[in-house]
């Protein structure tokens, strides 16, 4: 049968539309191919990455941006109630009630800010349940700011306490039930590409410190997704309460990725994103982001303080950013430098060297490889070279001694890893290594046995033992355990606060290793100096600064910091001894340098009592009185 002339021609076309197809397939997989292979033969460089920084543009340097108050021409009555940063209640003068009208909005009385403290004070007297008072204090916060800072600096060691949530679920709970916005800040995994939008979004354009977290590693209770932006509040009140910093300084930012917890993935009430964690390469894109995303809205010297991050990823964080920004991680390195200054305090009671300590730790912890990269830096400021160093520096975990060679090494402990033959036991490592130190970070509960105590008592004729895990059913001993197998030689550090503990008819105080030493201090002074990178020998700074701060009598009962109650004293010391060193380093941007670093410190400090929100009316007319009688009204009166 013989093909029809259209038939014939539309077979032609298709036959001609399917060899440019596989030509144009063909052609992609060849380009697909040429990009690839000018990937592998290009020189790798940061130049692209520097030119891209240098010339992104910048909307702020809030460095510079001193004064937080509202400028005249915006001040609104109506408004100013509504806002926690500007509202007084009925501490409203009745002029400044005329004069903003919201005469009337408000009861006749006038009380000052000493006279709504004492109220305050009565109010949470008749509280009986930590739920109602850390209601009533998260009420307070949202409605009258100043007001609230004043009541936690009146009693720092009552109040402060209160506002923490990180050890209790059911606080946790309770603050999901209480969310309100404008608190903090959210980005989502799914802002990916937007996140400068975001950013500036939150209303105070004067931010500096900026406290971020993913709630992916929290000590005491694990995976908390965005449930754990209370946990990040209590801190940014640790921060102003202690450090003296603003509050509209500060910014609480939760990365959203995600959350790996059951539990909270089957909760209705659950507020995050419902899905697993993202993948760590879109993780990284959404750090990366958010990195520069600060450096264009709030400049360089704007602080970014990561909390409970997972170690694997707080390393990595350091290492890719800190040279372009100022970031601090609070649990690799302000926690690390806490413990730090423990060990240095030990050595000036048996006055010896830092280079005669030999460490042994347990686990991957973040505190772990903070506390080991801050005492590399110490080593080798008393003249050791790396190798030496090293040395005296060890690593163990479930699988035995961290040595080269060893196929199952984590990421994070590669760089420890020390030529020596295997050991599986840990009681056989501390034989071999005779450690005086040993530091357990491992959320293993009862890791350091009878056996490993005593193998301690043997190495050093006074044991420093660290069990830092927390919550204190999670730690590697108990501190009863520890005096005991070690016959009352050691000297024990926890991650939880302990109550004194009798041995041998002798009274002894169990150390509290804690980052509220430090953090605010560091904070203050990193921010008023105006640092653009925080290197590692700042946080050995701040732990000698807080070893020398130990108080003889509680040298005597074994504590190795000074008294908590003093906090706000010490942080001070901190922010003195941090700013000193930016400008014998040279790290300092703040010109001209301030002749009394203390002095310039105490007068930057948060104050939290009222301002008067309108300004003075004032004649502008010819001052021209035509009487004696009306001349000294006027004088009187006007």
């Amino acid at each position: 049968m013989q093909k029809s002339p259209r038939t014939s021609r539309l077979s032609t076309e298709k036959k001609r539309n399917e060899v440019k197809d596989k030509g144009k397939a063909k052609g992609k997989a060849e380009v697909e191919k040429d990009k690839d292979t000018d990937k592998e033969l290009k020189c790798v460089s940061n130049y692209d990455k520097i030119e891209m920084l240098d010339y992104m543009p910048r909307y702020m340097d809030t460095f510079w941006k001193m004064d937080t108050r509202l400028s005249g021409s915006m001040v609104d009555g109506r408004w100013m109630l509504g806002q926690s940063n500007y509202n007084k209640g009925l501490a409203f003068t009745l002029n400044e009630r005329r004069v903003l009208s919201i005469h009337g909005l408000l009861p006749v009385a006038v009380r000052t800010i000493d006279e709504q403290l004492e109220i305050c004070i009565k109010f949470m007297q008749s509280f009986t349940t930590n739920v109602q008072r850390y209601m009533y204090l998260t009420y307070l916060s949202r409605r009258n700011r100043r007001l609230f800072y004043y009541l936690l600096l009146s009693n720092p060691d009552r109040y402060v306490p209160m506002t923490d949530v990180s050890g209790s679920l059911e606080l946790l709970r309770v603050h999901r039930m209480l969310h309100s916005m404008g608190q903090g800040l959210y980005i989502c995994i799914k802002d990916l590409g937007h996140v400068p939008q975001i950013l500036a979004n939150w209303p105070h354009r004067c931010v500096r410190c900026l406290l971020v977290s993913n709630g992916a590693s929290v000590l005491s209770l694990g995976d908390l997704g965005v449930d754990e932006m209370p946990v990040l509040f209590s801190n940014l009140h640790q921060i102003v309460v202690f450090g003296g910093i603003h509050p509209v300084y500060c910014l609480s930012v939760m990365l959203d990725v995600g959350t790996n917890n059951e539990e909270l993935l089957q909760d209705p009430m659950y507020t995050g994103l419902r899905e697993r964690r993202a993948s760590e390469e879109l993780y990284d894109q959404l750090f990366k982001e958010f990195t520069l995303s600060v450096m264009q809205q709030y400049g360089p010297r704007a602080l970014i303080l990561c909390k409970d991050f997972e170690a694997q990823k707080a390393k990595k964080q350091l290492e890719l950013y800190r040279d372009r920004q100022c970031i601090v991680d609070v649990d690799f390195q302000c926690l690390a430098a806490v413990a730090l200054a423990g060990v240095i305090v030990c050595n000036r009671l048996k006055r010896v060297f830092f280079s005669s300590n030999v460490f042994l730790f347990y686990g991957a912890e973040a505190i772990n490889i903070g506390m080991a990269r801050l005492c590399m830096v110490l080593l080798k400021r008393e003249g050791l070279i790396e190798m030496k160093a090293r040395e005296k520096i060890w690593f163990f975990d479930a699988h035995g001694l961290i040595v080269m060679g060893r196929k199952d090494i984590p990421e994070e402990l590669l760089e420890f890893a020390n030529p020596r033959e295997p050991i599986a036991d840990l009681v056989e490592a501390i034989h071999q290594l005779k450690p005086n130190v040993l530091v357990g970070g491992s959320l293993v509960p009862n890791t350091f046995t009878p056996d490993v105590l005593r193998a301690m008592e043997k190495s050093s004729d006074q044991p420093v033992i660290f069990a830092l895990s927390r919550p204190l059913e999670q730690a590697e001993c108990s501190a009863e355990d520890a005096f005991s197998y070690t016959k009352g030689r050691c000297i024990f550090i926890s991650g939880s606060k302990l109550p004194p503990l009798k041995y041998a008819n002798k009274w002894y105080q169990p150390g509290h290793c804690t980052s509220s030493y430090l953090v605010a201090g560091i904070s203050c002074g990193v921010m008023l100096a105006g640092f653009t990178t925080i290197p590692d020998e700042a946080f050995c700074v701040a732990a000698e600064r807080l070893a020398s701060l130990v108080w003889p009598c509680d040298l005597e009962k074994r504590n190795v910091y000074p008294p908590m109650k003093k906090i706000q004293c010490i942080s001070l010391q901190m922010a003195e001894a941090i700013f000193t060193y930016a400008f014998a380093r040279g790290l300092a941007t703040l010109w001209p340098q301030p002749e009394n670093p203390m002095e310039y410190i105490k007068a930057s400090l948060y104050n939290p009592e009222y301002r008067m929100n309108i300004v003075d009316v004032y004649c502008m007319q010819n001052r021209s009185v035509a009487t004696t009688e009306s001349h000294k009204y006027y004088t009187l009166n006007i």
